[in-house]
């Protein structure tokens, strides 16, 4: 994965906040925290949409695979 080459985002309300690409952003308990929500929120919503059927595409390892409700895996292809 590249890192970005934006420095700066404006929002719709006018305000510019600073771009940190995360390879560079200080490890702290809250961002620490906040991957951990996140990692949980996405496993909950995988595991939601199995189970109503409806498949779900991963990225592993740079591979894009799509994991069907069945739990069988198909290949999409490599990241590039």
């Amino acid at each position: 994965m590249s890192p970005t080459k934006t420095t700066q985002v404006t929002l719709p309300n006018g305000v510019t906040i600073p771009v940190v690409p995360a390879e560079f952003a200080k490890e702290t308990a809250e961002t620490r925290r906040l991957r951990d929500s996140a990692a949980k929120a996405g496993a909950r919503a995988a595991a939601e949409a199995l189970a109503k059927g409806i498949p779900v595409t991963i990225m592993r390892d740079g591979v894009l695979v799509r994991i069907n409700p069945d739990r069988s895996e198909t290949v999409i292809g490599a990241q590039a």
